[in-house]
């Protein structure tokens, strides 16, 4: 009598051990799934950070060809004359009333197109790593999803090798 309770009791526990393994494995797949999820948010967004940026970056370009407007703030203008009319007559912004400069490639001088070109250049290059992470990311996406992939194969043999055990 003993033996018998012994070995049903073995038997309660082994599946009992499975099927919590199997509910393990299930809550890492779902762990594995959603980072992967997750990555693939910040894949898109990286991706769209390194599209606005080469946008400007290109912008900036033709700005800089046609000549535009900048106040001290950072406000830009290309509505403004691309002449001042008056030499000794500043134009000021209309969105803070700060002196604007204009900005126009053949008006430049060397260091100003050195200084131009070396941030378009830290712009590209950041616009590149952008992309590099996004495609680091991209792996690591992917490799979340094999992970939970081999988490729900680990679970369904759990739940196999309990099965078997009940039908003992």
């Amino acid at each position: 009598m003993f033996r018998f309770i012994a070995r049903q009791w073995a038997r309660i526990a082994y599946v009992f051990r499975q099927e919590t393994e199997a509910a393990t494995n299930e809550i890492n797949a779902g762990l594995a799934n959603r980072t992967a999820v997750e990555r693939r948010g910040l894949i898109e967004t990286l991706n769209k950070e390194a599209d606005e940026m080469d946008a400007r970056i290109k912008e900036v370009c033709e700005l800089e060809e046609r000549g535009y407007w900048l106040c001290e703030n950072g406000h830009e203008d290309t509505a403004l004359p691309s002449v001042p009319q008056d030499p000794g007559h500043e134009i000021h912004c209309p969105a803070c009333a700060e002196p604007m400069k204009l900005i126009k490639r053949d008006l430049m001088t060397g260091q100003e197109k050195y200084e131009s070109d070396k941030e378009r250049k830290d712009a590209e290059d950041m616009a590149k790593s952008k992309r590099e992470q996004a495609k680091a990311e991209e792996e690591n996406a992917a490799n979340g999803e094999k992970t939970a992939k081999y988490f729900h194969g680990l679970a369904e043999n759990n739940r196999t090798i309990a099965e078997r055990i009940r039908q003992l």
